[in-house]
């Protein structure tokens, strides 16, 4: 994983949704799992912490990540797999 880039728009909501920098990251580079937003193309790793979970959306450019939104929540039920 080369660059990771935070979007200005996730900078500014990611201190409101209670998820730092350096876990956004460290949900990026080891992941519990990858999945894939059929509406936006997201890329959205989900990392399990504690009782809450960490989830960045993302769109990979090359070797480089961008994130474009990052949230922690309590709602384990917040994201799911369609089969």
């Amino acid at each position: 994983m080369g660059e990771i880039e935070i979007s200005p728009h996730a900078k500014k909501r990611m201190p409101e949704r209670g998820i730092s920098n350096e876990l956004a990251v460290e949900t990026l580079k080891s992941p519990d799992e990858i999945l894939l937003d059929n509406e936006t193309g997201y890329f959205i790793a989900v990392k399990h912490v504690r009782s809450k979970i960490s989830i960045v959306a993302y769109m990979p450019f090359g070797d480089s990540l961008k994130v474009v939104s990052a949230f922690l929540t309590s709602k384990l039920n917040i994201v799911k797999k369609q089969s």
